[in-house]
């Protein structure tokens, strides 16, 4: 994945920034000093990955459930968002030279929020989550920035940093069979139990489970309960009786169908 953002990076700096490696080279190694004295006449633009850190504002606890065709739905733990942190300096023999690429790299960075998918390479096109970057921010990592570069046994450069988060998928994920019919009992002190028993499912065309039916009205006649299908064709009854049930589904324009149902039963999926 990080080999894939430095990448990325380095072409949109080639192709957005119009970085010539024919007359400046990209580098992500480290800039101490032996790194340094061997640089020979050609300009550098460095890339240093000096931190990696989870971004806790971005941390979602959420779970993800999608439904498989199999009648049973998978539950996934979100991704954690990981910032991968690095120094930008440009290495040159000319001052005037430095601080011009410096500004020009800046502002190609500046210029992408978010990565765009023709820009992004190897795995980061199959991400489902936005990668974010941030450059030049006042509240980066360096309390002291000589402290840094003495760690690096090299001189102080002018330099910025930039940020990018990726998305890191733990793989936590479990599936199990969908849930077709509630039932709840209710009991106060020396009576009967009550029971509440809810069902639902979905309304999709004859042969076609993904071609589902919205706001399609289901009437149990038995009863005379009423709801009406989501954007999903999903219906739900919270409270209906066991046993034979009579459903009409009535959709604006069309005949009205009738089917005949057990509760409980293994599914409550209507055909039309």
């Amino acid at each position: 994945m990080i080999t894939d953002l430095d990448e990325t990076i380095k072409k949109l700096l080639t192709e957005i920034g119009k970085i010539d490696h024919g007359e400046i080279d990209i580098s992500f190694d480290p800039p101490d000093r032996e790194w340094s004295a061997s640089l020979g006449n050609k300009p550098t633009v460095n890339l240093y990955l000096y931190d990696i850190k989870e971004n806790h504002e971005l941390r979602g606890t959420e779970w993800y459930v999608g439904k498989n065709n199999n009648n049973t739905a998978t539950k996934r733990k979100n991704a954690k968002r990981i910032n991968c942190s690095y120094l930008v300096t440009v290495w040159t023999k000319n001052i005037d030279d430095q601080h011009s690429l410096l500004w020009r790299v800046l502002h190609v960075l500046m210029r992408y929020p978010t990565l765009t998918p023709e820009l992004l390479v190897g795995s980061l096109k199959e991400q489902e989550y936005p990668i974010i970057t941030t450059a030049a921010q006042p509240d980066g990592l360096f309390g002291n920035t000589a402290d840094f570069w003495a760690a690096l046994d090299n001189q102080i450069k002018p330099s910025f940093n930039y940020v990018v988060t990726l998305p890191m998928d733990l793989d936590i994920a479990f599936t199990v069979p969908i849930t077709k019919t509630r039932t709840l009992s209710v009991k106060r002190p020396d009576t009967e139990a009550e029971r509440f028993t809810g069902i639902g499912g979905i309304v999709h065309l004859k042969g076609k489970p993904d071609s589902v039916i919205s706001k399609a009205t289901i009437v149990a006649k038995e009863t005379n309960l009423t709801c009406q299908t989501n954007d999903d064709g999903r219906y739900l009854f919270l409270h209906i009786p066991e046993g034979k049930q009579t459903l009409q589904v009535l959709i604006p324009d069309k005949p009205t169908r009738t089917f005949e149902i057990t509760i409980p039963s293994p599914s409550y999926d209507l055909e039309i």
